[in-house]
């Protein structure tokens, strides 16, 4: 089975649309930082975003469907909950630090967008990829246009929808300056006999799949990861680490172009690696550093935010 994962090399327009800004929370002094992994996400579907806890910098996750497409109902039957919170608990293991969520009562607010075009329309015509309205590229670009993005959240977008060109996509500033990382769920790229989600995912055991593994690749993306600075840095913010004897391990790989290399290690027993040799983008002490990302908790000293917010 091969799974495509390609970025589209576009910027970003600004978004507008279908989910309502969230109520900003009291200011009333230091803002709260959950230094956890929730342990759950609320329970009914939401199509506004629920009172946000902290003016922090946090991880908005929504279910996204178009407007002819299923609602297989992801976002309250705990698929998208379990994969948040595996690929959260991942993370943590790999670094002992904690992704920030968009919560509520301290549970993962996930929400619910049906957007006002089809899946044709989202998908695009144009193989060419010479207009973001068309090219086949630029779901990602479509999805954000047509999403009300808050100035402080980073949106991890399950996409009920399909693609002919990738899995999933993200932004990548400054080149790409955006907001949304998202899982094309439906996407059957060229040459791929199944859909991006066949593989399991959103499993109670937490443990990640491709699906997982790939919605925290695109969120990494749109942080500006893996920057072009990188020792080991290829294919517009990919890596292949070639002093690792697994560099398909590493979550941020991709095949080299024109190379036998092997497929992403999503299905290794052992797991994928977040930056093997931590010399590319995790713990390098560069100022870009995933380490030091604004949307850690517990706040990290000299935290910056992503490029354009």
């Amino acid at each position: 089975m091969v799974l495509a994962m390609r970025l589209p090399w576009l910027a970003v327009v600004t978004a507008c649309g279908a989910e309502a800004p969230p109520v900003e929370p009291p200011d009333d002094g230091q803002p709260v930082d959950l230094a956890a992994i929730p342990a759950g996400c609320v329970a009914d579907r939401a199509e506004a975003d629920r009172l946000d806890e902290t003016s922090l910098d946090q991880v908005r996750a929504l279910y996204v469907t178009t407007s002819d497409g299923p609602d297989f109902a992801r976002d309250t039957d705990g698929t998208i909950c379990n994969s948040l919170r595996g690929v959260a608990t991942w993370f943590h293991d790999q670094t002992g630090q904690f992704l920030r969520f968009d919560t509520a009562d301290g549970l993962i607010d996930i929400g619910f967008v049906r957007l006002p075009i089809t899946d044709e329309a989202m998908r695009g015509t144009d193989p060419g990829n010479q207009t973001l309205d068309l090219g086949h590229a630029f779901v990602r670009e479509r999805i954000e246009r047509e999403l009300i993005t808050s100035p402080n959240k980073l949106y991890a977008v399950y996409y009920e929808g399909t693609s002919s060109y990738a899995c999933g996509g993200g932004a990548y500033p400054p080149l790409i300056v955006g907001r949304v990382g998202a899982m094309y769920l439906r996407a059957q790229p060229p040459g791929q006999p199944d859909p991006c989600d066949a593989l399991p995912w959103g499993r109670a055991s937490l443990t990640p799949g491709y699906v997982d593994y790939g919605i925290l690749h695109e969120l990494v993306h749109s942080l500006g990861l893996v920057p072009p600075s990188s020792s080991n840095q290829h294919s517009v913010g990919h890596v292949f680490d070639v002093a690792s004897a697994t560099p398909a391990r590493d979550l941020m790989y991709s095949p080299r172009p024109a190379m036998p290399d092997p497929f992403w290690a999503v299905t290794d027993p052992a797991g994928l690696v977040l930056d093997l040799g931590s010399d590319d983008y995790y713990d390098t002490g560069a100022a870009d550093d995933l380490a030091t990302s604004s949307l850690l908790s517990p706040l990290p000293a000299s935290a910056h935010r992503p490029v354009g917010w």
